[in-house]
């Protein structure tokens, strides 16, 4: 048989053409170069012997370059069916649009379970066996209401009827096809491609250009298919989401701090809206000492647990006909007037009602049938949770080193301790009782939603908590002596230390990341979309020894060290003390410590170099714990540790990291020009070109896992120092990207402009990690009147506070953009009310990474005491509108 390949393209001097074939298993068959025509077309052909190939191949058209391979990309990829088509010659002809929608997600959950467009009822299609056209396209995700169509100037196309063209069929797996005989039309036959609204009842879009021509078949027995890739991008799905954080969600019915049950007005205020996701912040166990410590929701002590933290008791004293006593009735009073929320008190109110439910259910809810599910379900992560809370409250401590005989994780021991003979059993009971409510309504608030079109985002945190379940079962997954982190950026100059041990990947993949997947299946059970919280850390993660305490000691892992004697070669005479040990002159000290230069020096120094137990930052730290005179200092003394070229590494005798941001240290700055000339070539191609390889195929392979693991639309938070193949790595597994304003990625831009957003990404203008629009214009006065001049296209000078107008229009641009989905903290939407928001900004901020000692605090933490009246935020936040029948949208898209 004969396969003709005709592909239309606009090529440039010194590209190629060509087409690979394979069988099922992508094993190559044959390589085809196709013959250069015109500066749009390239043509070619080949005979095969229809016996001798499989009954289904599959083909791929590339565009390449003989001088340099690296430029190959793919146009398209198809199948052909032989089996199904009878005809000894096919014509394939393949038309290249603009595809905006370079990700396909309408595989995941959320299109598949829950935002299910309109259907259109199945019209009789022409046969295989009698076709001679058959019209493929590539189907993205559109708006419900829009469909791909094609008319022209044969009957079977309907002549050019714009009310009644033939319609492709929204198909699952992104590829649509219309099959015609059009053996008795009148050749040529001219055609388009275009956007039908059923909505509407018509066309109200055709693609760009000149008609598309089709000649009549020079061969009676030819089959020609036409594989089209429209331009979609005025017509592709959007989407609007809320992000909060569980805690926020306060009402009157609320016990001080909002709870799942708390979800569902959200969903019915976002189902009014248009608004179709809700984000939410990590919502597993965090109880480690029962003290606000454990209301930041990044450090759990359960990878599978739910935080009892979000258990709506009122629910369950009614579904156990059970009533408040007076005293409880009194402190929920007490709580609800608090302006914040205060962890310690709400966790303990609500672990005291469940036990006083429990005294009087006793082991009666162990008989419900969906205990028992539950039950089968979670047993794998619930005993050994249940007996690590048991024995957490009986040693009165989060660290299992202080647990006597149960320092060492022993199945034989859980089992012993959830025995209904055993002593402990009713503190069993407790933490099982919590865990089968919390999934009961979390389940439910998640049925809630996809019964309003709303989805629900899961957050997972990029580590554990070092004192945690997962670490004390499975010590063995985690670099238990090293800290995760970040490298210094814009809004931290030292970086940033999380305190989680790092994964220990390669210990993983020795049974194919069993954990990993079973933490997402977890989280599949209730929600439908994932943030994959910094997702660059699963490329190479920011890795900080335990006895430092800054971001700037720590180093990327992996990454390839350099050798002494790549040193050498680059012309640097290595000299290991200068470069790994901390640079001190008489001046540098005295400009740090002032008159308290020579005490400090009697303290930690020995001449110009540090003692030996001061060379790391923990060990001051300690020390000043214990002996506060000159804490002051503290800061300072962690400079000079850190006042550091090179890191040595620890498992290479010859290996060395360069320090990040290296060119800011005293020690570099006394170097010579040539040196650091030298220097700072070595620092580029170490940070940025050596390690490349390396960090795409390692974060190729774990993002490959969580891919194929889940059924989750997946969203990484891709913010830092983002690699270069970072992004193509995200869309070759249709996981979205994300964009701030605040953040570019590009290191020309002062702002990420939302016009300019490809469509697989998400934009959001401040996330819950950054200080929301309107703090954030009261901190950076220089920032702000760049903005407002170049982004928001404004005259003059900045207003000095964000007013309603600002933060409306800023909102309108990232509604308005070409992004797939537009998210916003919920204060960024109540700022466009002057009603409606806090009076002070700095209220306003849920987090702040860069200051541990603040972060999530009781001050800041519950950013809003009660939701407003959502009947009262529907005109003010009608610009959030996701349905495109928003008055803002639609001047967008007009």
């Amino acid at each position: 048989m004969q396969l003709c390949f005709t592909t239309y393209y606009n090529s440039k001097p010194g590209e190629n053409v060509f087409v690979h074939l394979y069988h099922k298993k992508e094993v190559l068959i044959y390589s085809l170069g196709l013959t250069y025509c015109d500066e749009n077309t390239w043509s070619g052909s080949i005979f095969l012997d229809k016996q001798k190939i499989p009954k289904k191949i599959r083909y791929s058209i590339y565009v390449g370059r003989a001088d340099d391979p690296d430029q190959t990309f793919c146009l398209t990829k198809q199948a052909i069916n032989l089996k199904k088509n009878k005809s000894n010659s096919i014509e394939i002809i393949s038309r290249q649009g603009k595809s905006e929608a370079d990700i396909d997600v309408t595989f995941s959950k959320p299109f598949q379970k829950v935002f299910k467009g309109n259907k259109l009822v199945k019209r009789k299609s022409c046969s295989y066996k009698k076709a001679t056209h058959i019209f493929k396209v590539d189907y993205p995700l559109l708006q419900d209401n829009i469909f791909l169509c094609i008319t022209g100037s044969a009957k079977k196309m309907n002549l050019f009827n714009d009310e009644n063209p033939v319609l492709f069929p929204k198909k699952k797996n992104g590829r649509s096809m219309i099959i015609l005989n059009l053996s008795k039309e009148i050749f040529p036959i001219e055609y388009k491609i275009a956007f039908f609204d059923i909505d509407k009842k018509c066309i109200v879009e055709y693609e760009p250009g000149s008609n598309n021509i089709l000649q009549k078949n020079i061969d009676n027995d030819r089959l020609t298919i036409i594989n089209s890739i429209p331009d979609c991008k005025n017509f592709l799905w959007k989407g609007a989401g809320i992000n909060i954080p569980v805690f926020s969600l306060r009402t009157n019915e609320t016990w001080g701090s909002g709870d799942f049950s708390a979800i569902k007005p959200l969903v019915d205020y976002a189902s009014t809206v248009g608004i179709k996701m809700i984000q939410l912040l990590p919502v597993n166990d965090t109880i480690a000492t029962y003290t606000e410590k454990d209301s930041y929701p990044y450090s759990a002590i359960s990878s599978f647990a739910l935080n009892p933290l979000y258990l709506d008791l009122d629910k369950i004293l009614d579904e156990y006909k059970m009533d408040l006593l007076a005293e409880e009735q009194a402190e929920i009073l007490r709580l609800n007037e608090n302006t914040t929320f205060n962890f310690t008190a709400v966790v303990n109110l609500k672990l005291a009602v469940v036990k006083r439910i429990l005294e009087h259910l006793n082991t009666d809810f162990l008989k419900e049938k969906e205990w028992q599910t539950f039950y089968e379900d979670a047993y794998e992560w619930l005993l050994p949770y249940a007996s690590f809370c048991v024995l957490r409250d009986k040693y009165k401590s989060v660290d299992w080193n202080n647990w006597e005989g149960y320092a060492l994780y022993n199945n034989d021991n859980v089992l012993q301790i959830v025995d209904p003979a055993s002593e402990d059993y009713d503190k069993v009971l407790l933490w099982y009782f919590i865990q089968y409510h919390l999934h009961l309504q979390l389940k439910n608030a998640g049925e809630y939603a996809h019964k309003n079109k709303v989805i629900l985002k899961a957050d997972l945190p990029i580590g554990i908590a070092k004192n945690s379940v997962d670490a004390w079962v499975n010590p063995e997954l985690f670099h238990m002596d090293m800290q995760a982190g970040a490298p210094p950026d814009a809004f931290s100059t030292i970086g940033q230390n999380w305190g989680f041990p790092t994964y220990n990947i390669q210990k993983m993949k020795e049974d194919g990341f069993a954990w990993f997947i079973k933490r997402m299946k977890s989280l599949e059970h209730y929600f439908d979309a994932l943030r994959i919280d910094h997702v660059l850390g699963l490329f190479r993660i920011w890795s900080i020894p335990q006895n430092q305490v800054d971001g700037s000691m720590g180093i990327f892992v992996p990454a390839i060290p350099l050798s002494n004697a790549d040193f050498a070669t680059a012309g640097i005479i290595f000299n290991e003390d200068r470069l790994c040990t901390a640079f001190i002159s008489e001046n540098y000290l005295t400009e740090i410590f002032g008159d308290d230069a020579e005490e400090i020096k009697s303290i930690f120094f020995d001449g110009f170099v540090l003692k030996n137990q001061f060379v790391n930052q923990q060990n001051i730290a300690d020390y000043f714990s214990n002996n506060p005179t000159y804490s002051n200092y503290q800061k300072q003394l962690f400079n000079i540790v850190s006042n550091v070229i090179l890191l040595k590494d620890d498992s290479d005798y010859d290996g060395y990291h360069f320090r990040i941001n290296m060119q800011q240290t005293f020690s570099y700055q006394q170097l010579g020009e040539d040196e650091k000339k030298i220097l700072n070539n070595l620092y580029n191609k170490y940070f940025f070109q050596i390690q490349n390889e390396l960090w795409q195929r390692e974060g190729t392979e774990t993002l490959s896992m969580l891919a194929k693991s889940t059924k989750m639309l997946l969203c990484a938070e891709d913010l830092g120092m983002v690699p270069p193949f970072t992004e193509q790595v995200l869309s070759a597994l249709n996981i979205l990207s994300l964009q701030i304003q605040q953040m570019p990625k590009n290191g020309n831009e002062i702002f990420s402009d939302t016009r300019n957003a490809k469509y697989p990404c998400v934009v959001m203008p401040a996330t819950h990690d950054m200080a929301p629009i309107r703090l954030w214009w009261e901190q950076n006065k220089t920032l702000v009147q760049i903005f407002y001049n170049t982004i928001l296209k404004e005259d003059g000078p900045a207003p000095y506070f964000c007013e309603p107008w600002i933060c409306k229009k800023i909102v309108e641009l990232h509604v308005q953009s070409p992004a797939m989905w537009s998210i916003f903290l919920l204060q960024d939407l109540l700022a466009i009310d002057g009603k409606l928001r806090r009076p002070i900004p700095a209220e306003e901020r849920i987090n702040d990474p860069a200051n541990p000692g603040t972060t999530y605090s009781a001050e800041v933490q519950s950013t809003w005491v009660v939701l407003p009246d959502f009947s009262s935020m529907l005109g003010a936040i009608d610009t959030v509108n996701a349905d495109r029948s928003s008055p803002i949208l639609q001047r967008a898209y007009a």
